[in-house]
């Protein structure tokens, strides 16, 4: 279980670091953030890619639905993937790996 969080964490990590990157790249040889953007969502691969991305946060925003106990908690640890992305999305997995093992391996779930 603590090789996958240390996995699971360092993928996290990895993806906070390319953030990092994108963010301080020359700009004034790319263009700014929207300017990037824009060129993306006009191409076919580009707009697959965010299509892909958004359906696993919604996926992602799923699972914490299912498995939190409250309502509350659940928005709050679902609603910030759709900003941060899946930087937030490993740091709850590394936090509530333990918790849900423990939930998928009741026969019932997720009725219980």
């Amino acid at each position: 279980m603590n090789v996958l969080r240390a996995a699971i964490a360092i993928c996290g990590l990895a993806l906070l670091g390319l953030v990092l990157w994108a963010a301080f790249a020359l700009q004034d040889l790319h263009g700014s953030f929207f300017d990037q953007f824009a060129v993306v969502i006009t191409l076919p691969w580009g707009t697959t890619a965010l299509a892909d991305l958004y359906v696993g946060f919604i996926l992602f925003a799923t699972l914490v639905f299912l498995t939190e106990r409250s309502w509350l908690v659940a928005a709050l640890w679902a609603a910030p993937v759709f900003v941060i992305g899946n930087i937030w999305a490993a740091l709850w997995f590394v936090i509530r790996l333990p918790h849900l093992a423990r939930q998928l391996s009741k026969p019932s779930w997720p009725a219980s």
